[in-house]
């Protein structure tokens, strides 16, 4: 009474019904009533095995469950137990693991110090260990794979015998040597070196404060406030000689939830660049700018696989690659990605325009901006100031801070990410010995097969959730 019977249950009804009225039709037992189980599997339309699976389950629902009659009772009908459904388990809560830029590049050293300083091999229990050890990470090695291959580049690979190691993916890697070739050669320049600008966005709101303080008894203390409340987006750029004059950007973020980098897109931030940042630099320098998705709008994009077949012959024509007019569309798109011409971005075109050469950054390596560490100082400056958690305050306060970072602060860090450079430009030639020699010792060459993506990414139900931020508090 009052619950809903699904399809399922009224087609197994429906088959009970019309075995049964089947037999009324013949005015006689089609099966032999003493024969229940055959009765039971004509009636109902499975299997013998499949019902006998079934009443085996009842009885040891019902071992289990002494409060419930036998089914074998005479003395009145039988108790039918409830049983749950096969392999439907209950979900459990995701845990959330926090994470900043300064984490994730913590982790990325633990596992390059496998190679480099431990000579051993990389696995997730050993990485996982020293994260426990060192990071206090808070997840397990599921949530540890998760990290190492969507947020850090990694990827295991298979060598001959089976075995695994962790290795940084080669696109990552090959991207990170470019960018350190890059900045190595302009250094090498000395005297004549092109200046270099660094720029980022980050956000801060109004209940940054400071976690300890000293205080007594009769102190009002500062409240600890877990909601952040409005927030503002600041962007802005600096290099050697401190932040860029004139090139500071502050404003309200319209909604409180996620990142900035829901209330940045390529028309504001191209806009900031024309008005902000661009007046100011100096002249015939090199713009260090990470991979966000409005730092990399395409000023053409090429034609996917669903495009018009028109469209993909125009892109052809529009860069002097032969087609047949014959051409299907499959023919004409492979054309295209066979012969793809190098990215061209909105953001690279406008800064070539005025003399700048851009250079980003290889994904997942913010520990090689300077400007990062600048956010970091400022928002330690606001927590220290920010007593009354004023949203009127707030904005003033983050002024103030960025006003209070000098050409010492930026040179100390500049003079940091350079010995990280210097320490990435070694350890890529060093461990690209020692993973050779770790391939040969486990196995002889990789696998060559596609199959090389991690056997041990199993499904990942009930994987704890990985919210990584971005902000560095």
């Amino acid at each position: 009474m009052g619950k809903t019977i699904h399809s399922e249950a009224r087609t197994l009804i429906l088959k009970v019904l019309t075995f049964f009225e089947n037999e009324k039709a013949n005015k006689r037992f089609m099966i032999p009533v003493d024969q229940a189980i055959k009765r039971a599997c004509a009636a109902t339309g499975v299997s013998k095995r499949t019902l006998m699976k079934i009443k085996n389950e009842s009885k040891v629902v019902q071992q289990n469950d002494p409060s419930l009659p036998s089914t074998s009772s005479s003395s009145g009908p039988a108790a039918i137990p409830k049983l749950s459904t096969p392999g439907k388990k209950r979900r459990t809560s995701a845990k959330k693991i926090e994470l900043d830029n300064f984490d994730l590049c913590a982790l990325r050293n633990i596992v390059n110090s496998f190679y480099t300083v431990r000579k051993e091999v990389p696995t997730l229990k050993k990485i996982l260990a020293v994260a426990k050890r060192d990071l206090n990470f808070p997840g397990g090695i599921t949530s540890l794979r998760l990290i190492l291959v969507n947020y850090l580049g990694y990827k295991f690979k298979k060598c001959k015998n089976m075995r695994h190691f962790l290795t940084q993916k080669p696109d990552i890697v090959a991207w990170r040597d470019r960018y350190l070739r890059k900045k190595k050669e302009n250094n090498d320049l000395g005297v004549n070196k092109k200046p270099v600008t660094y720029l980022d966005e980050t956000w801060i709101h109004s209940h940054y404060t400071v976690r300890k303080c000293w205080q007594n008894s009769s102190d009002a203390s500062i409240k600890k406030n877990d909601n952040p409340g409005q927030r503002w987006i600041v962007v802005h750029a600096g290099g050697e000689n401190g932040f860029i004059p004139g090139a500071e950007l502050l404003y309200k973020c319209k909604s409180n939830i996620g990142d900035y980098h829901h209330e940045m897109d390529t028309k504001k931030f191209t806009k900031w660049l024309k008005e902000k940042l661009l007046p100011n630099l100096p002249p015939n320098g090199i713009v260090v700018i990470d991979n966000t998705p409005y730092h990399s709008t395409q000023s053409e994009k090429p034609p996917i696989s669903s495009s018009l077949k028109a469209d993909m012959q125009n892109r052809l024509q529009s860069n002097n690659i032969n087609f047949d007019e014959k051409m299907t569309k499959r023919e004409l798109y492979h054309l295209i990605v066979t012969n793809k011409p190098p990215k061209k971005y909105i953001v690279d075109e406008l800064m070539k325009e005025h003399g700048h050469e851009v250079l980003r950054l290889p994904p997942y390596h913010c520990d090689l901006n300077p400007i990062e560490y600048m956010w970091n100082l400022v928002k330690q400056r606001v927590a220290d100031k920010n007593v009354t958690q004023s949203e009127r305050e707030i904005e003033n306060l983050t002024k103030e801070a960025i006003k209070s970072i000098t050409v010492a602060d930026w040179k100390k860090e500049i003079n940091h990410i350079e010995r990280l450079e210097k320490e990435y430009w070694d350890k890529d030639r060093l461990q690209e010995i020692e993973e050779r020699e770790f391939i040969i010792s486990l196995g002889g060459e990789e696998s060559s097969s596609e199959s090389e993506i991690d056997d041990e990414s199993d499904t990942m139900s009930g994987i704890e959730e990985i919210n990584y931020s971005s902000e560095n508090d």
